[in-house]
């Protein structure tokens, strides 16, 4: 990362490049809009410097409520005052965004006018929200984000921001409950910049990064992103995911790295272009945020035939912690080398991983158990959650809700989340293991392996499965094509063919909700 190791934090990031290179465009997007380094830099100490003479002060939280665009970045810029920051799901419902608004007891929350009907909504219902600011077209009794950018001194912000101070309150997709604060520092922010910049993307100067993930999200802001305009990049940003754009972006603007996630990466592949148009500019392809079926992967490094593959495991808690990366993917066509496809790869420098089983004790290699993580780049706190943080913490360790194992060369395995382990007559079932299984299946577009309760057996093990265009067929068809390629009590009892899987922002499969669907109607058919 050509990112000085002195800089401690973000805000130092904006100024760094401002001053190097002033004159190269940060980021663009692709209806035209475009923010030099300098420009980028003026329009944060213009937004910041406007807040503070309304009164809003260091460690206030200030929430955005958008698409991806370049003045999310300069949202994110309010750091440079000791301003927290808090990004909102905009797939989340308005009484579910109020909630999130008031536990992190934001002063101002900007809001996109794409979103102008929801916005109308937080503020008749949301408290201590001082100012409602709109970006894009003006609103009566709302004041407007241009016209207070323009507004705003272009000095550069006067305000002392160490690393230790919190940067930004990320909320949990919830997909194991309601939604959690995750206090993230200037630190580790940083850090986790550096690591995925340096290790994980292996980002040059000359490249040319696109951002379609939601900067809302970790993964799309914090992994990808900000690596990317911290090393000096330039960043295309696409306000959300369309195949038929993404393809035509990368091929326009020469891309060199994308973030996608298995679902996107799905889409895109089945695009009549993909095999068509000329990708070789395509260095890197990082894919996270959920498991890339084997099967989905192999396909698309054929596609991608001269471009290079990494896959992360991180979460918002624990920030990226092990990476597999494009020589691993190599490996990975040899015969001898196939298994690491299931892999999410070696830690990276400084992150400590240890698998422990219930009473805390290491376990031995291939054996599965809660993966520990310790690093530089963990989250600080949850947000007004002391207990919370002292369970998810002990001693440096982030206990992450996550089971897995290593192998015999350092190897991370995720099997599944604890909390989706099914148990099934005193037997543990991992969904992941099973979906694996159905992804197998020729007819089959996307599979969710799940639970729901069971009289007899405590858990029934099913699935809902989406099946591919034009494909017909029955559940108990899928059924009989399972028999003998697992054990039986980790056969799906029921296969539940759907139109589609209920998912998150970022591509997650959300078992939650269909474990509540199906428990219901399984109450009914028992």
């Amino acid at each position: 990362m050509t990112l000085p190791a002195a800089l401690s934090a973000v805000g130092d990031v904006f100024r760094h490049w401002a001053h190097e290179q002033p004159h190269k465009v940060a980021i663009k997007t692709i209806k035209g809009k475009e923010r030099t380094f300098f420009q980028l830099n003026e329009n944060i100490n213009r937004i910041t410097n406007r807040l503070i003479a309304m009164g809003v002060k260091q460690g206030d939280r200030v929430a955005i409520l958008s698409r991806n665009s370049p003045e999310y970045i300069e949202t994110y810029g309010l750091s440079k005052a000791g301003i927290v920051v808090v990004p909102l799901n905009w797939r989340l419902q308005p009484d579910e965004l109020v909630r999130l608004i008031d536990h992190s007891e934001s002063v101002a929350v900007l809001v996109e006018d794409y979103f102008s009907a929801t916005g109308d909504d937080l503020i008749s219902k949301a408290k201590g929200v001082e100012h409602w600011i709109t970006i894009g077209k003006e609103k009566a009794d709302w004041q407007n984000y241009e016209r207070l950018l323009s507004c705003g001194s272009p000095r550069d912000v006067d305000a002392v921001v160490t690393g230790k101070d919190p940067l930004c309150i990320i909320y949990t997709s919830g997909t194991t409950g309601l939604p959690k604060g995750v206090s993230i520092t200037h630190r580790s922010t940083l850090c986790n910049g550096r690591v995925a910049a340096d290790e994980m993307l292996k980002i040059v100067p000359d490249d040319c990064t696109m951002v379609v993930m939601p900067l809302f999200h970790v993964g799309g802001m914090w992994y990808h992103c900000f690596p990317s305009i911290a090393s000096g990049c330039t960043t295309l940003i696409l306000n959300d995911f369309n195949p038929e754009v993404v393809l035509s972006a990368l091929v326009k603007y020469k891309i060199s790295n994308v973030h996608l996630v298995p679902t996107m990466i799905a889409a895109l592949i089945k695009q009549p272009q993909a095999r068509v148009v000329d990708l070789s500019h395509v260095r890197l392809i990082f894919y996270a945020a959920s498991s890339m079926p084997v099967a989905l992967l192999k396909e698309t490094m054929e596609i991608f035939s001269s471009c290079g593959f990494a896959q992360a495991y991180g979460s918002t808690e624990g920030g990226v912690v092990t990476v597999l990366d494009p020589e691993s993917h190599l490996r990975a066509k040899t015969s001898m080398g196939e298994h690491l496809l299931g892999s999410c790869g070696r830690p990276m420098q400084d992150r400590n991983v240890r698998i422990v089983d219930d009473d805390e004790r290491t376990v031995s290699l291939f054996t599965v158990g809660e993966i520990e993580v310790k690093s530089p780049g963990l989250m600080s706190c949850y947000w007004h959650d002391d207990a919370k943080t002292r369970i998810a913490i002990h001693g440096g360790w982030l206990k992450t809700g996550d089971m897995g194992y290593f192998d015999g060369e350092g190897f991370l395995y995720i099997v599944d989340r604890r909390n989706d382990m099914i148990v099934t007559g005193g037997e543990n079932v991992f969904p992941t293991e099973v979906e694996g299984i159905l992804y197998e299946d020729p007819d089959i577009q996307e599979a969710a392996v799940f639970g729901i309760p069971d009289p007899k057996w405590v858990e029934t093990v099913v699935a809902a499965v989406v099946l591919k265009q034009g494909k017909s067929i029955t559940s108990e068809q899928i059924q009989k094509r399972l028999k003998g390629k697992m054990a039986a009590y980790k056969c799906p009892k029921e296969i539940y063919i759907v139109e589609q899987l209920p998912k998150s922002a970022v591509g997650k499969v959300l078992r939650k909700d269909l474990r509540s669907k199906y428990s219901i109607e399984g109450a009914f058919t028992k």
